[in-house]
């Protein structure tokens, strides 16, 4: 099968509101509920080759913090930032702003 880049589905913000407080309760004060990324850094990913959308990575870096990682996927479902050998291609979002502390006001 091949992306379209339609994928993905609008759900109902209270439906989404009861979910994020749903996970929220499990949480501590301090762990984070929610990364911030621009507008142009996310078309900075989509503007490579033929990018149809973004697949979000779920990562754990070597001191042990919880990532997200977003890279660019073409429609024939395949990244395009890859390895190949120690050659690196392509684009890899990181450093998001997280919440806490790029909260929205309460």
């Amino acid at each position: 099968m091949a992306f379209t880049g339609d994928e993905g589905e609008m759900i109902d913000p209270k439906l989404a509101q009861q979910w994020i407080d749903n996970y929220q309760k499990t949480l501590g004060p301090n762990d984070i509920r929610a990364e911030f990324v621009g507008f142009r850094k996310i078309n900075e990913l989509m503007s490579q080759g033929k990018a149809v959308g973004i697949r979000i990575y779920y990562g754990r870096d070597d001191a042990g913090a919880s990532k997200l990682l977003m890279v660019a996927v073409a429609a024939d479902e395949a990244n395009i930032a890859s390895v190949d050998g120690s050659k690196t291609f392509g684009l890899v979002l990181d450093n998001m702003r997280p919440c806490p502390p790029y909260c929205p006001p309460a």
